[in-house]
């Protein structure tokens, strides 16, 4: 029975990987730019048949996999937690915060990765209250540092789109 599962569980990753690679354009693994809405979507629509569990697993692994040097695969761990992350996956959303802060897979933006942090402390991710207090100092160390309220209308925000994302992809 468990060597079952175990295959059906690789089954589904491998499945994931190369759907991901025959329906996302063409991108190597140092690319850099941000994924737009349909970029989203797509992924969203891919990662939703990963079961909750496994979900968590792969947004542990691709966290570990961004945070020992960028890893092997970072454009690819970035987009699986995009699309994890929009599904409200606190871990993911985690894991999105540090690539955001560290520009792994994506161009650095810390505004992002504090709002990222914020939604997955929000999502029960207890580790993400430090990160999220770590990128505010670095945040109100800028000129102009952005208001209270300009960081909350930015969550508020994010927290509207992975809404109407996640509506998208029930259609």
């Amino acid at each position: 029975m468990f060597i079952r599962s175990l295959l059906a569980v690789i089954l589904i990753f491998s499945t994931f990987a190369l759907t991901v690679a025959a329906q996302v354009p063409a991108a190597s693994e140092t690319d850099v730019y941000r994924p737009d809405k349909s970029d989203i979507i797509a992924w969203m629509n891919l990662a939703s048949g990963i079961p909750a569990v496994q979900q968590n697993e792969r947004a542990d692994a691709a966290l570990k996999n961004i945070s020992d040097s960028g890893g092997k695969t970072p454009r690819s761990d970035f987009q699986l937690c995009v699309a994890l992350a929009y599904l409200g996956n606190a871990k993911a959303q985690h894991c999105l915060g540090y690539a955001y802060e560290k520009g792994i897979g994506v161009v650095d933006d810390t505004l992002e990765a504090y709002v990222w942090f914020e939604l997955a402390h929000g999502g029960g991710n207890a580790e993400s209250a430090a990160d999220a207090s770590r990128v505010l100092l670095v945040l109100n160390s800028a000129y102009p540092a952005p208001s209270e309220e300009d960081l909350e209308t930015m969550v508020a925000e994010q927290k509207g789109r992975i809404a109407e994302y996640q509506k998208e992809i029930k259609k």
